[in-house]
């Protein structure tokens, strides 16, 4: 199918200008600051990740602080009270220490005020560590917020490495599922004509594909397997600047997560939750156009110890089921092997007994 370039494509890309993965770049974080000529740094952290990592940083850039806030329920509602609290101060940049309440809340609020952020994760959980999108909830229910990507990454593997593993194992999750979400971006290439973006696809899928064919001695705690993982949330991150949306990063298997939270399903992490829904997305695409390896996904998934059945992440056959079907009617314009096939609930139930999801 020919296809023309949309303008859009021809413009310049925001993503982080440094980025440093490492065993303790925290303590260089006063180097940084003073490299990109920073002066009044407001910092943004939780109660947790501030005793384990904050207050040490706080430390370290004393004199250059604006100010700081503990992120409490997060969301927008947050984020415009620290606009009204801040809006007067001469604040140059906002740095966010913490998981991803913490990051989201950062990020967005940087946003709206102009100014850099400064991402310093404390888990490894997902790719929102460098991506310029946020997830809230307003009323309950999910949203996705567009920002700006942070401008710089400080990835401590110290830090990481001692956080929960199933948080690591969560962020594993999330990075295998872009195997998925690359296959219905080619789709929707395919089928729609949609525009697609090589080097976006091959950030996002490529170090997928790495730790999956690295599965069978993957350890997330020994150091050279967690950089793996860092590394490449954050180059799915930049996946996701480079193109301006999570296309290359979010497809079916986020749809059918998008579908557990706005329903209230279950007790899993994201990760948790895209990753089953790769297996079931892979079997898709493995049968109906013999490009999926489901059964590469769920092995991976199981050597790593990560949920592979809705029993362990707290669902039923039921609510699976509800979750898959309305998956269909979120995001309905983003073609995905949902929207090519439209499975019925047979169909789904088919596919949930062979890979054994339930």
């Amino acid at each position: 199918m020919k296809r023309k370039l949309k303008r859009e494509f021809l413009n310049t890309v925001d993503m982080p200008l440094f980025v440093e993965i490492g065993e303790g770049p925290r303590k260089y974080i006063r180097d940084l600051i003073e490299n990109l000529d920073l002066s009044s740094v407001y910092l943004i952290t939780g109660k947790t990740s501030f005793e384990l990592v904050a207050a040490k940083i706080k430390e370290r850039i004393e004199e250059s602080l604006a100010g700081i806030h503990f992120v409490q329920g997060g969301g927008m509602e947050e984020v415009r009270r620290l606009i009204v609290d801040l809006g007067y101060r001469d604040v140059d940049c906002v740095m966010g220490v913490g998981g991803g309440k913490v990051l989201d809340v950062a990020k967005v609020f940087a946003s709206e005020m102009n100014i850099p952020f400064i991402s310093v994760p404390t888990v490894a959980s997902h790719d929102g560590i460098a991506s310029p999108i946020a997830s809230f909830k307003e009323g309950g229910k999910p949203v996705s917020v567009t920002a700006k990507p942070p401008a710089a990454v400080v990835a401590d593997l110290v830090i990481l490495r001692h956080s929960p593993i199933r948080l690591l194992r969560s962020g594993y999750g999330d990075l295998i599922s872009n195997t998925v979400a690359v296959k219905d971006w080619i789709l929707s290439r395919e089928k729609t004509g949609e525009d697609y973006n090589e080097i976006a696809a091959s950030m996002a899928v490529l170090p997928a594909n790495l730790m999956l064919s690295s599965a069978e001695k993957l350890d997330l705690k020994q150091i050279n397997h967690l950089t793996m993982l860092v590394r490449g949330l954050i180059l799915s991150g930049v996946a996701i600047s480079i193109v301006g949306n999570s296309r290359p990063a979010s497809g079916s298997e986020h749809k059918f997560s998008h579908a557990l939270d706005f329903l209230g399903f279950g007790s899993a992490t994201h990760g948790e939750q895209v990753a089953i829904g790769s297996i079931i997305m892979e079997y898709l695409h493995e049968k109906h156009y013999g490009t999926g390896n489901w059964e590469r996904m769920k092995i991976s998934l199981e050597r790593i110890q990560a949920p592979t059945t809705a029993k362990e992440i707290g669902l039923t056959k039921e609510q699976v089921l509800q979750a898959l079907m309305y998956a269909k009617k979120i995001r309905t314009k983003r073609y995905t092997i949902l929207e090519d096939v439209n499975p019925s609930k047979e169909d789904f139930e088919v596919v949930l007994a062979k890979t054994g999801v339930v």
